[in-house]
């Protein structure tokens, strides 16, 4: 028996990355795996493919986690078309690389929008469904930046920053319900990772990553952890997976 069977799950951002590393763990542990995108269509259906050939079901939607109404019609499919939904994933993000003073309002806002607002928006849509189960598992994502500092993402760390301190506040006022709300911090080789070597090689002269990143598969287990049975009594954590 898999350690997900029967369970649905959603991850947000599961085209590519850890989002469909996460996707793909979930669904071979025996879970229906809810998976969105908002920009690339072909990632999401090439993600959704890679699902149904390992046997698993799947819904695949393009779905803006800023928009709640978005997320509400994500939900309802859900609901229609599997009754319940067991895990959430917050893994939607983006990434635009800026220093500090050159952040516009505009870029401001579409950050924290997609990142700590999608989250909201995202967790608030599944509580009342997880209360009525008495049980669920919400995993969001923060970021090193958000606890150490770094360079041209002051708008992505005040983000990541934002979402564990709502992690732990879900995590507490959730506790009662048997719903366990947790953080992971990952650092893998992704797209992300790659523009952020990048820029800081053009503005700061760093040739190489101070550290080398796993791949995002790597980072599943950790994933696995906190969607099972396993983590029932840990909630209100934050994890740093993906430093060597």
């Amino acid at each position: 028996m898999t350690r997900l069977d029967g369970q649905v799950a959603i991850v947000t951002g599961g085209s590519r990355g850890i989002g469909r590393a996460v996707a793909l763990a979930f669904a071979r542990e025996g879970a229906r795996v809810a998976i969105t995108a908002v920009h690339d269509r072909d990632a999401l259906e090439a993600t959704e493919r890679e699902i149904a050939a390992l046997g698993g079901a799947t819904i695949a939607m393009m779905a803006d986690v800023a928009r709640r109404g978005d997320i509400d019609k994500l939900v309802q499919a859900i609901l229609a078309k599997w009754g319940r939904i067991d895990v959430l994933v917050n893994n939607a993000g983006i990434l635009r690389l800026a220093p500090l003073e050159n952040i516009t309002e505009e870029r401001w806002d579409e950050t924290l929008g997609v990142h700590l607002k999608g989250t909201f928006n995202c967790t608030q849509a599944v509580i009342a469904i997880m209360k009525q189960q008495r049980k669920g598992k919400i995993i969001n994502i923060a970021a090193p930046s958000a606890l150490r500092g770094s360079y041209g993402v002051a708008d992505y760390a005040a983000a990541k920053g934002g979402i564990i301190a709502l992690t732990k506040n879900a995590a507490n006022e959730l506790k009662s319900f048997n719903i366990q709300v947790n953080c992971i911090s990952p650092v893998a080789d992704t797209r992300m990772t790659e523009e952020l070597t990048k820029f800081r090689r053009e503005q700061l002269g760093i040739a190489r990553r101070d550290r080398e990143v796993v791949p995002p598969e790597a980072i599943a287990p950790a994933f696995l952890f906190f969607a099972t049975g396993d983590s029932d009594y840990v909630s209100g954590q934050l994890l740093e997976v993906g430093r060597n």
